[in-house]
């Protein structure tokens, strides 16, 4: 995580952060329409899960528990066991 913040990097760290930002959009584009799009609320629009709930029309139990399984379908992903 903190290469991806890192402001201060060497071209070795750059094309490591290339690589796991490539990574993560495609891990992210593999995942269903509902999962992707409780994620990207999440981490691109910076919407708390309230907002979440609100726009989807959900509960904000409900939001979170989808939001619960699209981390661990796009963890699984990335680290495949």
């Amino acid at each position: 995580a903190g290469q991806l913040l890192d402001q201060d990097l060497t071209p070795a760290s750059a094309a490591i952060q290339e690589e796991m930002q490539r990574r993560l959009r495609e891990a992210i584009e593999q995942l269903d329409e509902d999962d992707r799009e409780v994620i990207l609320m999440r981490h691109y629009e910076m919407l708390a899960n309230q907002e979440v709930a609100e726009a989807l029309g959900l509960t904000e139990a409900a939001a979170s528990m989808r939001y619960l399984r699209a981390v661990r379908k796009l963890r699984d992903l990335l680290v495949p066991t």
